[in-house]
């Protein structure tokens, strides 16, 4: 009742009133007029804003053109339509309350994603990254694909990307234009005229003030004159042939002209016809049609929408389908190289299961003991999944979703059954002599001990998806299996160029899967939980019973985004996890040479509580500086509790000038064999440093077997007389 009754007033208030002006007043409301890209001004946005506006006029079946509108109204309408939006997100919240508990018939999603789905699309949506979006699809509409598209809608994307070129940012520049017009207007005036310059002199603020005033009421005032738009003015404006561009007005337009009933309603149910016809067009005053283009950023991010579902309609462009799949691998598996540097990177892999079945990933990964599967789901989100109808939305996640979980489930198990799996065939992308495809050969699994799944989509699952209990609940990932990793390809490629030293990258992985099982960490973002991990650690530990909600943290990583393409002129360093220097020096030490465990005590160092982290990496060169003093070995150990997945054991050693290398070794096994054994624990890492070296360490070894009982060994540590905790 509360929406029908704000609707009812909005429509009051913008009766008789120029759409033209209310709309682009309403633009202007939410542009970001004096700030940079990434300046955080783009998070306050509410898109929604004037497209509910447009919709409104697009219902009301009179429109009169050149009416202009008042302050009072503007006022109105600016007030009205956020609570609007509030109270139509509050209806579907309690909606969906009220059948929670209801038993669902057949396979659908739980209500809260429903609601998600709604309240994205009218709350949370704020497309970002054009370029990256722009040059994807550049990618995707080959010379082929932009064949098809022609064919079947008359225009192709380069016509959407000439309209962006012209017009993304038409209804500000417009009202500056007209600003200055009017200036130069009043300029005029007052030279020509003393008494009105000494009239306006003694008004509030001066000659200058007064000044500002009468041009923004000038500008204003022509505002809907300066944003409608002649068909005239968009072929000079585009340089597109006017068949081509006659073509894709008449598709993306809505006309204020023609009945549109419902259109207000489904908007507010999920269902956003701007999406797809961001434009508005009307018969002018001098009986000429005239557009106004309301969602500039729709030309880019509704495009594939638009473009898919002519492509998928009967008959289907089969090619098109194809070589989507195969880029979104193809991406997919390049951004993880460039993250994590593998030691294995396998494409279109078929292997053998348990029982020799045949199955298949699209990508696998193997670093040290870790591997990474890919799972590249292009499927498409219609419409009707989009505004949440729970059978559509649960069909079209399925094969995103659940596959991938299934899949990683099936290969975890045969990683951890044996020290091999028997590969069919493959492309190993880490070979440079052509496509390095290989067929029927083992690849060692032997050291891997934990198996990250990725599901990779083309489509924003933002919000979504980031609550797995309701994705197990409403079946989309089975119960008792690990939450793959669900990201779009544009959060994957910038999270890879964050996440750029590969023990960082695995950590986020173990961190954000541990995150997504414990449900106590929230965002609506993915790259919320990557920045939260750099700047907080992204810990998952603590009460189940609270939940700590992340709101937006990306304008940092926003601001760096766009100045490295140069869509920003002040400077903006890259976010980066706080590492201390001599931290750093010895993670770079690991990962440049890879020795047997250093994935792993690279992740057990990110793992530590920074004093702890800095203590371990300086040790070697403290147990030096005692060495070089006394002529005597010195040692420490650092064993740390079991939070938060298990316990971690570093022991570091300092050996006198001239101690042979042999030596060194045999006498760090020997400790940490002891010290492993009396912890009861399956891993330990060495550092070892000899006098007169200026390296950050010499020595490095991994001890690491599953811990089992020994007479000998006992006997050894109780004679010791060693004890977990920190030693030196």
């Amino acid at each position: 009742m509360r929406q029908q009754f704000l609707l009812l007033r909005l429509r009051r208030a913008i009766r008789n009133t120029d759409a033209f002006d209310v709309v682009a007043n309403m633009f202007l409301a939410v542009a970001p007029l004096d700030s940079e890209p990434g300046d955080g001004s783009d998070g306050e946005r509410l898109l929604a804003l004037p497209e509910l506006t447009a919709l409104l006029f697009a219902e009301q079946r009179s429109v009169p053109s050149g009416a202009g509108s008042s302050a009072k109204v503007l006022r109105a309408v600016h007030t009205l339509v956020p609570k609007v939006l509030h109270a139509s997100s509050l209806r579907t919240t309690f909606y969906q309350l009220t059948i929670r508990h209801q038993p669902r018939e057949g396979p659908t999603v739980v209500p809260r994603l429903t609601a998600a789905a709604i309240t994205k699309e009218i709350y949370l949506r704020l497309p970002r990254f054009h370029h990256k979006e722009r040059e994807l699809l550049n990618e995707l509409f080959t010379p082929t694909v932009r064949e098809s598209i022609v064919a079947r809608l008359g225009f192709g994307p380069e016509a959407m990307f000439s309209v962006f070129d012209a017009f993304h940012s038409y209804i500000p520049q417009s009202l500056v234009e007209s600003i200055r017009s009017a200036g130069d207007e009043l300029a005029e005036a007052l030279e020509a005229s003393p008494e009105l310059e000494r009239y306006m002199d003694t008004q509030s603020g001066g000659l200058q003030a007064a000044t500002r005033r009468v041009t923004t009421r000038l500008a204003f005032d022509h505002l809907a004159e300066a944003v409608a738009l002649s068909f005239d003015d968009l072929v000079l404006a585009t340089a597109l042939d006017q068949a081509e561009l006659a073509a894709l007005l008449s598709r993306m337009s809505i006309d204020l002209d023609a009945p549109n009933e419902g259109v207000v309603t489904a908007f507010l149910n999920g269902d956003n016809p701007m999406r797809t016809r961001p434009f508005l067009s009307r018969t002018g005053t001098s009986r000429q049609r005239e557009w106004m283009l309301v969602q500039p950023t729709s030309l880019i991010f509704g495009m594939r929408e638009l473009v898919e579902a002519a492509l998928t309609a009967e008959p289907m462009d089969q090619t098109y389908m194809k070589h989507r799949g195969e880029l979104l691998e193809r991406r997919g598996m390049r951004a993880l190289i460039d993250a994590i540097r593998p030691d294995v990177a396998l494409a279109n892999v078929e292997y053998n299961g348990l029982h020799g079945q045949r199955f298949e990933a699209d990508g696998l990964l193997v670093i040290g003991h870790a591997a990474v599967v890919l799972e590249a789901k292009s499927n498409r989100l219609t419409q009707y999944a989009r505004a949440g109808a729970p059978l559509r939305l649960w069909q079209e996640l399925g094969p995103i979703i659940s596959k991938a979980a299934q899949q990683a489930e099936r290969l975890r198990a045969l990683i951890e059954a044996g020290a091999s799996i028997h590969i069919r065939s493959s492309s190993n992308l880490l070979d440079g002599s052509g496509d390095g495809a290989r067929t029927n050969w083992d690849l060692d699994v032997s050291e891997v001990t934990e198996v990250f799944t990725i599901a990779l989509s083309l489509e924003d699952l933002n919000y979504l998806v980031t609550i797995t209990s309701e994705l197990v609940e409403s079946g989309l990932i089975p119960e008792g299996a690990l939450s793959p990793w669900i990201v779009n390809v544009h959060d994957l490629e910038i999270a890879a160029q964050l996440l750029d030293r590969p023990a960082e990258f695995i950590q986020f992985l173990s961190r954000r899967r541990r995150t997504a099982t414990m449900n106590n960490i929230l965002a609506v973002d993915e790259l919320d939980y990557v920045m939260h991990y750099l700047a907080s650690g992204l810990f998952p530990e603590g009460s189940t019973s609270t939940t700590t909600l992340v709101l937006s943290l990306t304008d940092e990583l926003d601001a760096w985004i766009f100045y490295e393409n140069g869509l920003r002129d002040t400077p903006a360093p890259k976010p980066a996890q706080q590492i201390e220097s001599g931290v750093n020096e010895v993670l770079t030490v690991l990962e440049r040479y890879r020795p047997f465990g250093w994935l792993e005590a690279s992740i057990g160092l990110l793992e530590l509580a920074p004093d702890f982290r800095a203590r371990v990496a300086h040790e070697a060169g403290r147990l030096r500086e005692l060495s070089a003093g006394d002529g005597r070995p010195h040692s420490m150990y650092l064993e740390t509790p079991p939070a938060p997945t298990k316990s971690l054991i570093f022991i570091a050693m300092s050996f006198p000038r001239g101690t042979q290398r042999n030596a060194v070794e045999n006498q760090l096994v020997g400790y940490a064999t002891l010290r492993r054994y009396a912890s009861r624990a399956d891993t330990v890492f060495c550092f070892g440093a000899w006098v007169g070296s200026q390296e950050v360490f010499d020595v490095f070894l991994t001890l690491s077997s599953p811990w089992s009982y020994d007479q000998a060994l006992e006997a050894a540590v109780v004679t010791a007389g060693l004890a977990p905790g920190i030693q030196t």
